[in-house]
């Protein structure tokens, strides 16, 4: 096992999503991973959650898994109430992050181009089909 390689994997993805967030905030940009891949998480099919977890960086899987726990995925049905959900997983920062849900949206649509990018495309199909089709997802 090599740390440094982990951390390495880790801030290499990091510094590429403040790319598509056109920020370069490292910082803000991983409460923004987080905010969106939590809102994910608990959105979609536990097994679902799973096996996007096992395409993520292994510091990013343990973010990803903080606070974890099985469940039935979150009804949402309409895109305002999914950009307030993603606001909510934000720790109290949301305001600084998300101040309106166009950031929010913009945020999100970001993340998920880069996971399209990031992770197998039928991992990436596999999330986005588990989304309400109400909730648009980057083609």
């Amino acid at each position: 096992m090599n740390f440094d390689d982990y951390v390495k994997d880790s801030k290499t993805w990091l510094h590429e999503l403040c790319s598509y967030l056109g920020i370069d905030d490292e910082v803000k940009a991983g409460r923004i991973f987080r905010s969106v891949l939590h809102a994910i998480r608990d959105r979609i099919p536990t097994g679902e959650a799973i096996h996007l977890a096992a395409q993520l960086p292994i510091i990013w899987k343990g973010i990803y898994f903080h606070g974890f726990t099985l469940h039935e995925p979150v009804r949402i049905r309409h895109e305002d109430e999914w950009l307030e959900f993603i606001r909510s997983k934000d720790a109290g920062a949301e305001e600084a992050d998300f101040p309106t849900l166009d950031h929010a949206y913009y945020a999100y649509h970001d993340v998920m181009a880069f996971l399209r990018d990031h992770i197998s495309e039928g991992q990436y199909e596999q999330v986005a089909q588990a989304l309400h089709s109400e909730i648009t997802v980057p083609a």
